[in-house]
């Protein structure tokens, strides 16, 4: 049934309504337009001068830090001239300026320069000047005069302005004086780079313009330039530098500038925020780009649905409501208007797909390495089931050789590496081989499936040393466990414990490299049990293995059969197996009797003692592999209790997270969101909203300094994100709370 034209009066009641609605809606819109301009600028400059505040703060509290640690240094007897200079206390005082450096985060080096003194003394030794300007320092022109002219006439502690000694990284010069008070040298100290940068970075926000940092003298001593270029030279920024502390503007180069300067009474440094005027009005030119894009939306939209109900079937339309009804069992129908219902429906379809895909592409990587995960631990039936999973992730290992490496980088932390580069790296290192990199968090090792189509010596040989060469330029130290190739992929559990028993014999011998478990068999001397069986035994307990376990314990009995010894050596091999099994489980702290292992010395048959020990093996690993569980629950809650210890810190991050614990920040982001269904940054972000919500209720301090103490610097921001979550500022909900 066709509805009937409307009307002229019908239409002039349409029209009516439009206008009703529209004229009271503009009038509102710009006498709100008119007052956001003022208020938001006002908001803005508040947000400088704070955020400039708080650039002072850490400032000077960093700048205090380095005097106190200078001072130190100073009265320090050890490095006092007449005991530095004399060769049996040198290598003392060495040890004391890298015990200094070690104490602070922010000094990268220590250089004491003493007058009459040739050499400078490090952290790291003792160099002449000419050494340390040619190679320790970045400047282009070495020069004595230099040393004699800016660092050794430093007369008061500072931060250097002109002395551009290593690139961007800033220089504290500390005098150091006699019992007489005159200078006999001077403390250099190399800062980090981002002494400055980290504070200046989020300063001015989403904003172009400039930070200046200027020393008592109005020298340059730091400066941060957000946007594609700055406009400012070096007259222009003498203009600026002249005014007072406050909000002023200036006009240069026919540009009008917003200046915020904050000074401060400690160290009489001034910190200025440089930005142009009209950027102040995006932000309102947004809001009214967003009033007019509403009004134009409810214009089109009552005109649409006006038309449309006016015009069209109600036909076509109940048999889509009824084909949705029919496939989404929380749709909802309303009688005002049924268009609303079919629209949420629609939307929650999509929303609800985004959320999979990006569930699942969030989880990809972790899901990738428990099927590794899988394989290295020769869990078989489980990974046939997990078939289709496998192919998801293109990891096909139906067919080829396999070996398997494990990795460990003493002196790096997994946060630092990107595993994702460093697989990519390792596929690119020889053709038709195919490496599989994962993360063992239990064993704090790597470990690399290499997957190739024959099994021709010499190309396993290349791919190692090309392997090794690649893992040693990242951590010279790096000690690397190989083990033999097999065919099939249900070898690669039993490659994985040989490539684990090399890699426990170089961290014996700290052999940095390759340790390879066929290059151990072929060393192994015929005297005493093969090495190789002893370790592969142990490493299967470890691992939770309870087949390659009697394997190994059948072939050191078979060993001890095929070579007769005297009585007295055949039983101090006998207990040595016994000892390695001992140890292991000693070592693993699970819930075992060993006295059951300790009365098997008194058996001497070997036959009766290799099945005693097969009875006690299926139950030692079951019990392993419950604790390596409950060692990985244990690490993830200390993830957690950590988060919430230190969530109050404004340095607290993902990446300082993952150094912490020695994870990759990629595994530990991964964890959270399964743990959480949310990030990491949301989670603090709870944490700290929760905190504040329950000091706001229960003291009666002020909003400023609650936002201060759970690690937030930018109080805006908070307060527009808690006004964003809550409904109301902080302030407001203080007053909600108390009056309830």
């Amino acid at each position: 049934m066709l509805f009937k034209v409307p009307s002229r009066l019908q239409l002039k009641y349409i029209l009516s309504y439009m206008l009703i609605f529209l004229i009271p809606f503009s009038i509102m819109a710009f006498i709100f337009y008119q007052n956001s301009v003022s208020s938001l600028r006002d908001e803005i400059e508040l947000s400088n001068i704070n955020n400039l505040k708080n650039i002072k703060t850490l400032t000077d509290n960093r700048l205090k830090e380095l005097e106190k640690t200078a001072s130190l240094i100073s009265y320090n007897p050890k490095l006092a001239p007449y005991m530095i200079e004399k060769n049996e206390f040198q290598s003392d005082a060495i040890k004391q300026l890298e015990k200094y450096k070690e104490t602070s985060s922010i000094i990268r080096e220590l250089y004491l320069f003493y007058q009459n003194h040739q050499l400078v003394y490090s952290s790291k030794g003792l160099m002449t000047k000419e050494i340390f300007l040619k190679y320790r320092s970045s400047f282009q022109n070495p020069d004595q005069a230099l040393l004699a002219n800016e660092i050794m006439n430093a007369d008061f502690p500072q931060v250097s302005a002109n002395l551009k000694l290593f690139s961007h990284q800033p220089v504290f010069l500390y005098p150091l004086t006699s019992g007489s008070g005159n200078s006999n040298g001077t403390l250099l100290l190399q800062l980090d780079e981002t002494f400055f940068e980290d504070m200046l970075r989020n300063s001015l926000g989403s904003f172009e313009g400039n930070v200046f940092i200027l020393n008592q003298n109005n020298e340059m001593i730091e400066t941060y330039a957000n946007g594609k270029d700055s406009s400012l030279d070096s007259a222009d920024i003498e203009k600026i530098v002249k005014n007072q502390s406050g909000i002023s503007e200036i006009k240069i180069n026919n540009v009008n500038y917003s200046i915020a300067t904050v000074k401060s009474e400690t160290s009489s440094w001034s910190f200025v925020t440089v930005i142009p005027t009209e950027q102040f009005f995006i932000k309102v030119s947004e809001f009214k780009t967003f009033i007019l894009l509403v009004i134009a939306f409810i214009v089109i939209a009552t005109s649409i649905i006006s038309i449309y109900i006016s015009f069209r079937q109600y036909g076509p339309i109940k048999k889509l409501i009824d084909f949705v009804q029919g496939k989404d069992t929380d749709y909802q129908a309303t009688n005002k208007n049924e268009f609303d219902s079919l629209q949420k429906s629609i939307e929650n379809v999509f929303i609800n797909h985004e959320v999979l895909h990006d569930k699942f592409a969030k989880q990809e990587p972790l899901i990738r390495d428990q099927c590794l995960i899988m394989l290295l631990q020769g869990q078989m039936k489980a990974v046939d089931h997990a078939k289709e999973l496998f192919e998801s992730f293109q990891l096909n290992f139906d067919n080829g050789y396999f070996f398997v490496m494990t990795a460990s980088l003493p002196k790096l932390h997994l946060s630092d590496i990107h595993l994702e580069e460093l697989e990519c790296m390792a596929n690119q290192l020889l053709t038709d081989t195919n490496v599989y990199e994962v993360e063992l968090i239990n064993d704090n090792v790597l470990a690399f499936i290499v997957k190739s189509k024959n099994n021709h010596l010499a190309d396993k040989q290349q791919f190692l040393d090309k392997f090794e060469q690649m893992l040693l330029e990242l951590e010279p130290s790096a000690i690397i466990g190989v083990g033999e190739t097999y065919k099939g992929k249900e070898q690669i559990n039993r490659s994985f414990i040989e490539a684990s028993a090399a890699h426990e014999s170089g961290k014996v011998t700290e052999k940095q490299g390759i340790t390879s478990f066929s290059a151990m068999k072929e060393s192994q001397a015929s005297l005493w049990l093969p090495k190789e069986h002893l370790l592969k035994l142990s490493h299967s307990y470890k691992q939770g293995n309870a087949e390659i376990a009697k394997e190994s314990t059948k072939s050191l009995f078979q060993w001890l059969k095929q070579h007769h010894s005297s009585i007295l050596l055949f039983r101090h091999m006998k207990y040595d197996i016994i000892n390695t099994i001992l140890k292991t489980v000693t070592e693993a702290d699970i819930n075992f009797n060993l006295e059951k292992i300790y009365y098997l010395t008194d058996i001497d048959s070997l036959d009766l003692l290799e099945e005693k020990l097969a009875q006690f093996t299926d139950e030692i690993c079951i019990e392993i592999n419950k604790n390596k569980e409950n060692q990985k629950n244990v690490l993830q809650s200390n993830i957690f209790k950590y988060i919430t210890e230190h969530f109050n810190q404004y340095d607290l991050s993902l990446e300082n997270l993952a150094n912490e614990f020695n994870l990759s920040t990629s595994y530990l982001s991964r964890f959270i969101k399964e743990e959480t269904n949310i990030t990491f940054s949301q989670y603090v972000w709870e944490l700290r909203l929760n905190e504040v919500k329950k000091q706001l209720i229960e003291t009666k301090l002020p909003v400023k300094d609650i936002i201060s103490e759970v690690g937030y610097i930018d109080v805006p921001n908070f307060t527009r994100k808690f006004k964003t979550t809550v409904g109301i500022t902080p302030g407001e909900y203080r007053k909600v709370k108390t009056e309830a």
